[in-house]
């Protein structure tokens, strides 16, 4: 149950403009999610609690975000960001390329591992989008 529960919550949030997804796209992020979940072993309670901004300051959800950063494109395996990519797609998804590359250049900022680096900047984009676009 848990699982469904954590699979929803990604899906729901990977973009704000999930109506934009196709089909084949929500199907993949529903199987990252449901990957990084098993992989991370985060709690499905305090990625819920991430989309709402109560950021808690856990290892597994760290792992999660990492986790589903990497998949989408954002970090690579050696978790080093994907600046083309990560313009690209929060440009899309906020329709805004010009506040997209802001963010970017306040939030992509490294940090002391790769988990850590993906949380943070996650929690930058939350708490400096207004539609609080979550990745995640």
């Amino acid at each position: 149950m848990k699982v469904f529960i954590a699979v929803f919550l990604v899906l729901g949030v990977v973009f704000a403009v999930n109506a934009r997804l196709t089909e084949e796209q929500k199907q993949k992020i529903q199987a990252d999610g449901k990957a990084c979940v098993a992989e991370s072993g985060a709690d499905p309670e305090l990625i819920k609690a991430a989309r709402g901004g109560k950021f808690a300051d856990d290892g597994k959800l760290k792992d999660f975000t990492f986790c589903m950063s990497e998949k989408i494109g954002f970090q690579n395996e050696a978790g080093e960001f994907q600046r083309d990519v990560v313009l690209k797609k929060l440009g899309a998804a906020i329709d805004d390329d010009a506040a997209a590359k802001k963010l970017v250049e306040k939030c992509l900022v490294p940090k002391s591992n790769s988990a850590e680096t993906a949380f943070e900047t996650f929690k930058c984009y939350y708490e400096n989008t207004p539609t609080h676009i979550a990745v995640f």
